[in-house]
């Protein structure tokens, strides 16, 4: 993680909050005083069926797994359009997700957003993220598919690699995912969260290992191939035999830098011992380029990342988004010096 252009782990334990983002930068408006986001670490997983009872049940276990480790530090739930209750609750005082969920009928779509800031307004490291299909959507199809997004602190993976990777894993398990992918993101403000893409799209100029867009509109296109790899990657058995199988992802991923968690309906594809932010100015990982090009096939060619802006500020729509998809692409005949390349990062 030393590749960022400060130094997050002594600013995280300095407990200073410097990492911490003022909201609406790069707008008209200028910076405001709140948190409009916080660079972490992020995983996202897409999957089918969350108007099921099991697939809920599955959501549960999951949510509970992740307050395991972040219940302190969540402080407040947002929900949109619920069938019954505020959409904005206090975490503490808010019913159990297991609660909730069960008194859901199956036509309600899942909306939940967990976040982690002060205040209301306030970006917050710490995230879980829950978007359902209603069964009615769900089965007319081509209506997309359902996810969910969960964050913790860049300080946490850097000292726990294995816990947060563990934990993907059994969330793809669960929820039998399409694909997914984690590493790092900027979490932004749930409640002003366009006036902050502007931020998103100049770190993403600067950074190709960070993520882009939200979860909702990532799962509009879910259906239709990957969004993009990561330092993890999940991606089903559909999509696997598509790029030519297990056996072909052996021979171009070589395990010394290269992990393959098998999660039943899937693999998950770790890629070096931690996530790399990749920063424009130095070479391109072959971390990224290797895993980008072996699974370019089965991804989306479009992406729906920002919604436009009548201000000239920056955002990721239309070219600049296809250009976001690409920015990982390097040409089939670069294959044998980004091999080489491999050997000089770090394995697993």
């Amino acid at each position: 993680m030393t590749d960022l252009p400060f130094d997050p782990l002594e600013l995280l334990r300095s407990g200073s909050g410097s990492l911490n983002i003022p909201g609406g930068l790069l707008t008209r408006k200028g910076a405001q005083p709140y948190v409009g986001c916080v660079p972490a670490i992020a995983g996202t997983l897409f999957f089918a069926d969350a108007h099921l009872p099991a697939m809920r049940d599955a959501i549960k276990v999951c949510f509970e797994d992740y307050i395991a480790i972040a219940q302190p530090n969540l402080t407040w739930l947002f929900r949109e359009d619920p069938p019954e209750g505020p959409s904005k609750q206090v975490f503490a005082k808010a019913r159990p997700l297991a609660s909730m969920l069960t008194d859901m009928d199956k036509d309600n779509a899942l909306s939940f957003c967990y976040t982690s800031g002060k205040e209301a307004h306030d970006a917050g490291p710490w995230e879980f993220q829950i978007f359902g299909l209603p069964a009615w959507r769900a089965e007319m199809g081509d209506w997309g598919l359902c996810g969910i997004r969960f964050s913790v602190p860049l300080l946490f993976v850097e000292e726990t690699p294995g816990v947060f990777r563990d934990m993907f894993v059994a969330f793809a398990k669960r929820l039998r995912a399409v694909h997914g992918y984690a590493g790092y993101s900027l979490i932004r403000s749930a409640l002003r969260d366009l006036e902050n893409q502007a931020f998103e799209a100049f770190l993403t100029s600067k950074f190709r290992g960070f993520d882009a867009g939200n979860l909702i509109p990532g799962a509009t296109n879910a259906h239709l191939g990957i969004k993009t790899v990561s330092w993890l990657t999940a991606i089903n058995h559909t999509y696997l035999e598509t790029v030519g199988g297990e056996g072909t992802l052996r021979s171009e991923l070589p395990s010394d830098w290269f992990g393959a968690f098998d999660y039943g309906s899937g693999v998950v594809i770790q890629a070096g011992p931690r996530p790399e932010a990749a920063p424009v100015d130095a070479a391109l990982p072959a971390l990224l380029a290797l895993p980008n090009m072996f699974l370019r096939n089965v991804r989306v060619p479009k992406a729906r990342l920002h919604y436009a802006s009548a201000n000239n500020e920056p955002k990721l729509i239309g070219w600049a988004a296809e250009q976001w998809l690409k920015r990982l692409d390097v040409d089939p005949d670069q294959l044998l010096e980004f091999r080489a390349r491999l050997l000089k990062e770090p394995k697993l």
